[in-house]
């Protein structure tokens, strides 16, 4: 096995490179269909995204950060946590599709109703590719995730597309996240070979939960606030409005997004290796967040300068 530092690198620039190989497609796809569908389409896919997040929070249940963080994962906690996180994402996607009518009626759009009925299903998929990932993350292997990740954006773009030149609307959008939902769970079940056994611990579910259920609790807190100016403005002004909002707020949170997510989803796993030794974890840490910052203030002050 590499040194922690070979792979700590590696994983740096395989995942920059998807990240930002993604970014780029998303950037171009996101284009073309701004050129064939409405502000108002992508004002309800806005409102909607709000309550499949939060959702997706409870599946994950900070499951994944324990798993990652524990050392010595064995079989029975891969399996317990892989069959757990099914039944919540059968759980809320039962919830969604009993509640979509009232979310409708809350937000005054009746159009949401099989929209969230739709992409509820989406929960039940990611349910499943949770563990593959957190598998990958551990081993600090974001080669595959980075080619999964291009493959998943590029034909989930060509879908899209294609159905919003069709005339599909805003069904296009839902399309599309399903598209590489499906995508991103075939391709990590083909490239991570790991299968569930048939077994579930509860004293296992109890160790990880005791650390995941922290993580669960902040992830609500920030979910919530990072999304409630979109729930603000799905309920007191048009689709429309979201739409021009949810499009402004895509491109101003790209740079920051995809620099954070780099560095969180290498920098976790390394530290993890480290916890046995604090000083130099620290030390990682610190490097971390400083490196952090100059990219993402370079990146920002760019942004700015070509704003108009």
């Amino acid at each position: 096995m590499q040194p922690i530092k070979e792979r700590a690198i590696s994983g740096v620039l395989w995942s920059a490179t998807g990240n930002f190989s993604s970014l780029g497609i998303e950037f171009i796809v996101g284009f073309v269909l701004a050129r064939l569908l409405s502000p108002v389409e992508f004002g309800l896919i806005g409102t909607i995204t709000v309550v499949i997040v939060l959702s997706e929070v409870f599946i994950n249940s900070g499951f994944i950060q324990a798993i990652i963080r524990k050392q010595n994962c064995t079989q029975k906690d891969y399996s317990t946590v892989f069959f757990f996180n099914f039944f919540i994402g059968v759980l809320f996607f039962l919830i969604l599709l009993l509640t979509a009518g009232p979310i409708g009626t809350f937000f005054k759009n009746p159009a949401l109703k099989p929209l969230i009925q739709v992409l509820g299903v989406g929960l039940i998929i990611s349910s499943l590719t949770l563990i593959h990932q957190a598998k990958l993350i551990k081993q600090i292997d974001f080669k595959v995730q980075t080619k999964i990740s291009i493959i998943a954006s590029t034909l989930s773009g060509i879908t899209a597309i294609t159905l919003a030149i069709t005339g599909f609307g805003v069904w296009s959008l839902v399309i599309k996240t399903l598209t590489s939902k499906t995508l991103t769970s075939i391709m990590l079940g083909y490239w991570n070979k790991w299968k569930p056994e048939l077994v579930f611990s509860i004293s296992s579910l109890k160790e990880l939960f005791g650390f995941g259920s922290k993580l669960l609790l902040s992830g609500l807190i920030g979910t919530f606030l990072n999304n409630i100016n979109y729930l603000i403005i799905a309920k007191y002004f048009t689709p429309q409005d979201l739409g021009y909002f949810t499009r402004a707020e895509m491109f101003k949170n790209m740079p920051s997004q995809n620099v954070s997510a780099v560095v969180t989803a290498v920098g976790y796993p390394v530290l993890a290796t480290l916890q046995d030794d604090p000083i130099r974890m620290k030390k990682v840490f610190r490097n971390m967040l400083l490196n952090t910052f100059f990219v993402i203030a370079i990146l920002m002050a760019g942004l700015a300068a070509i704003a108009k």
